[in-house]
């Protein structure tokens, strides 16, 4: 039986795992806990790895941890996500973020 990361209790049937871990990011992230929320969030990011809003919600975080170059990265990740599923404009505003942090 799979139990819950962090409340060591069993997941039952109609509890979705990903939701989750979401819902514990957010606490983190309320908390001040920013480490904890990008572990959550890289977590996640590998059970969901065509969702192109995870990679842009990493690239947020770490951006806001101040490490820029892993930000960037996340944000490319996101904007090649976005524009595989037909989002062209939301790739290129992501691509944009990656040019307006990466120096030249």
């Amino acid at each position: 039986m799979l139990r819950n990361l962090f409340t060591d209790r069993p997941i039952t049937k109609g509890e979705s795992k990903t939701t989750d871990l979401q819902a514990e990011a957010n606490k983190m992230l309320k908390a001040g806990r920013l480490q904890d929320a990008l572990d959550l969030y890289t977590l996640i990011e590998l059970r969901k790895p065509n969702e192109p809003g995870w990679a842009r919600r990493k690239g947020d975080l770490l951006l806001r941890m101040g490490r820029r170059a892993d930000a960037a990265l996340a944000y490319e990740r996101a904007a090649h996500l976005y524009a595989a599923r037909g989002f062209e404009a939301r790739a290129a505003a992501t691509a944009k973020l990656v040019r307006a942090i990466t120096p030249v």
